[in-house]
This record gives structure tokens, C-alpha cells and sequence, in this order.
């Protein structure tokens, strides 16, 4: 808005405000490239891919990005515990087995429904809800609702629908059938997340290859243990809906 205002009043030309616009999506941490704006640019929080970095990196990214965004999302990094533990005297956190959120958390402005297949897919469906809380979007999670047990899953769908959800995000391995179930009941979108569980032939692909084939067009299908990204989607669906 500053910058908007100087241009109406002719203190600044649009050719240095595209340049400072231009330098101001990046900055440097230490070694790394912050993307500083992408919460203004996208609507979601920098999301830091933590696995190959150092504790040292992470903090460093992690604190400079805080001086600007009020969240930061860490995932799949292998020292949350340690950052935990260092950072949780500074600031807010939830901490899940393949993410961590810090910051303050935006006020939830819409609802979203997760659900999954069974207790082992739980470290995906924590990372698919905390993605969602970092996004401004409350989840409304239902676990262990495999198709095994049908019922289970239809009293999920009758909950998210009376939230009046927008979209749904449905984890499941194994041969990944949930996600075509719950798609064939709804007139919504459902982003389905297959994960690595299962066992046999082609075991950490199969419910990828089953979700991908299904014959219900309202289901989109991200890759083998993409929470993050499933996430993302329908909390941007549900945002978009308001």
C-alpha cells in the first residue's frame, strides 16, 4: 500500500517500483534464498523442505522468515525434536512426526474434511491437518475410517457435509480404494493422498496406481505421501469458496 501510494503521487516511477518489488520476493539467509512474499503472492506460508538441510540452516531460515510472516511451515526434516527445543522459547509451535509448524497460527476462516484409511497412514494425516492450520483452514479430521468398515467413513462424510466443507482430502495405502469411495458420494472436489503402506507386490506404489485410475472425476490425486501438497490444494479451494 505504501508503495501504491507513492506511485499515485508520482514520488516513485512504476519502473523503481517493479524493481523493488522484484528484490523484495528474495533475500538472503546465510546460503539460502528466502522467498520473503510468497504468503502475500499464493496465500500459503513459506514451507521449508527441512530433509537434507542442517539444524543451523533451519534455523536460520526459519528465523528470518519469522521476522516478516507470522508462520513458517518446517517439513520432513529429521531433527524436529532439537528445533523444537531451541525455538519453542521464542515462539508458538505444533510439532508433528513429519512437520513442524511455528508462529502464530492465522484465525481458520473455512473448514476442510480429512480423512484416512487406517492408524498407520496418522503421520501423513498430521502433516496434511497442521498444513492446514498454517493455511488458515480448520480441519476436520476423521482417522482410521477404512472401507473395511463402510460405515465409519459415511458418518465422516455426513459430518464434513453439515460443516458445509468444500473440498476433502482423503489418505489411504493400501490399494488406496477410500479415495474413490468417498469421491463417489460427494459433489465436491477430493484431493486423494496415497501413501507408502502396504505390502506385497508393488507395495509403496499401489494405492498411487489405484487413485490414479479411478473412475470418479471429482477425485485429483497428488504423489505417494504428498500431505503438504494435498493440503495445500483444498485448503486453497476452501479459501476460494468463501
Amino acid at each position: 500500500n505504501e508503495l501504491y501510494d507513492k506511485i499515485k503521487k508520482g514520488e516513485i516511477s512504476r519502473e523503481d517500483a517493479r524493481e523493488k518489488i522484484s528484490f523484495a520476493y528474495v533475500e538472503t539467509a546465510g546460503k539460502s534464498i528466502l522467498d520473503v512474499n510468497r504468503d502475500m503472492r499464493t496465500g500459503i506460508p513459506e514451507i521449508v523442505y527441512g530433509e537434507y538441510k542442517t539444524l543451523e540452516q533451519v534455523i536460520d531460515i526459519t528465523e528470518n522468515l519469522l521476522t516478516r510472516d507470522p508462520v513458517v511451515v518446517i517439513s520432513r526434516f529429521k531433527e524436529n525434536d532439537k528445533l523444537y527445543d531451541i525455538l519453542i522459547k521464542k515462539y508458538p509451535i505444533i510439532k508433528g512426526d513429519h512437520i513442524i509448524v511455528i508462529g502464530k497460527l492465522p484465525e481458520p476462516v473455512a473448514p476442510v474434511l480429512v480423512i484416512s484409511g487406517g492408524a498407520a497412514d496418522h503421520p501423513i494425516t498430521e502433516e496434511v491437518e497442521l498444513t492446514l492450520k498454517s493455511i488458515g483452514i480448520e480441519p476436520l479430521v476423521f482417522e482410521d475410517r477404512g472401507i473395511a468398515h463402510p460405515t465409519r467413513v459415511l458418518e465422516a462424510l455426513k459430518e464434513g457435509i453439515s460443516r458445509q466443507v468444500k473440498s476433502i482430502v482423503v489418505i489411504a495405502g493400501m490399494e488406496g480404494a477410500l479415495a474413490t469411495f468417498v469421491s463417489s458420494f460427494v459433489s465436491l472436489p477430493v484431493i486423494g493422498v496415497p501413501t507408502s503402506i502396504g505390502y506385497g507386490v508393488n507395495a509403496k506404489d499401489s494405492a498411487l496406481t489405484s487413485m490414479l485410475s479411478s473412475c470418479t472425476p471429482n477425485l485429483a490425486v497428488v504423489n505417494i505421501d504428498g500431505g503438504v501438497r494435498a493440503a495445500v490444494i483444498a485448503g486453497l479451494i476452501a479459501k476460494n469458496s468463501i
